[in-house]
């Protein structure tokens, strides 16, 4: 009895069982082979080496790491190449530009160009549509949805020089770089916002791909109601703390009418960053 609720004291079912890390694991086995190793290299006897390699499994199997902090190792050490090999797939995280310049500390948006263009205003701590470039990307959106998106569309989107199909939302731009939506909703935003920022003088054309496409992300996540039925969106973000991977803050908006996932972003969880959309939208 005294044993099994010394077993039970030691247990941890929250890294164990259905909640073992597989990577966390792996690394802390490692180690304590490496302990076993050195152990019997210093005793120069077998017995002790065995003995330390097979306690520190047990702590292992019965706490899911034997030191602490694995989880802190893995997530600063195992780059996502390797996570995937223990099918451990990394979210798909935005960047967002974490430097600090202290001219643009003391003026964030000078520069901006959809701030110059007067397509976002500042509201509080965050960014705001005003209500006429709000109406003329609604207006816009029904007249994209009215005809099917095709590859010069995304060709305008990116000034690429060659875009070419690969599924009803893929796309191959310029022969190498890989573009997916995941719904046709957001699809036809991204299509419509573009002419719409052209039209409001933003300087669209100086912008490369990756920046393109955080802008509009931020942008879709401010929509209302949904590109694809003019639905009200149900938008929400939350922080996760995936084990051997940073925290993560997570947005999405999903159209309580048809179900079409408008936006879905998620970008590195830092302090004092603000939420998701404002981050995207600071590029």
């Amino acid at each position: 009895m005294d044993l099994s609720r010394a077993v039970g004291a030691l247990r941890r079912p929250e890294y164990t069982g259905e909640n073992r890390c597989l990577p966390c694991t792996v690394v802390n086995v490692a180690i304590a082979l490496a302990l076993a190793v050195l152990v019997r290299a210093a005793s120069r006897r077998t017995g002790p080496g065995v003995v330390v390699f097979l306690a520190s499994s047990a702590l292992v199997y019965l706490r899911g790491y034997l030191v602490p902090g694995t989880p802190t190792l893995t997530e600063r050490y195992f780059p996502p190449w390797l996570l995937r090999l223990f099918g451990k797939e990394p979210i798909a995280a935005v960047a967002v530009d974490g430097t600090t310049d202290p001219a643009a500390s003391a003026s964030p948006d000078a520069g901006h160009p959809l701030v110059a263009a007067g397509v976002l205003v500042r509201d509080g701590d965050g960014f705001a549509l005003p209500p006429a470039v709000r109406e003329d990307w609604r207006e816009e959106i029904r007249a994209v949805r009215g005809s099917a998106v095709d590859g010069a569309d995304v060709r305008a989107l990116f000034d690429a020089d060659a875009v070419s199909r690969t599924g009803e939302r893929s796309f191959v731009v310029d022969g190498s770089a890989s573009v997916r939506w995941d719904s046709e909703a957001a699809l036809v935003a991204d299509v419509a916002c573009a002419r719409v920022l052209r039209t409001h003088g933003v300087e669209w054309d100086a912008l490369d791909r990756e920046r393109r496409q955080s802008l509009l992300l931020g942008l879709r996540l401010s929509l209302e109601r949904c590109p694809a039925c003019d639905g009200a969106l149900d938008r929400g973000e939350e922080r996760v703390d995936p084990c051997c991977q940073r925290p993560h803050l997570v947005a999405e908006a999903v159209c309580s009418d048809c179900g079409a996932l408008v936006a879905d972003a998620a970008v590195v969880a830092a302090e004092g960053e603000g939420a998701v959309r404002e981050r995207l939208l600071r590029q």
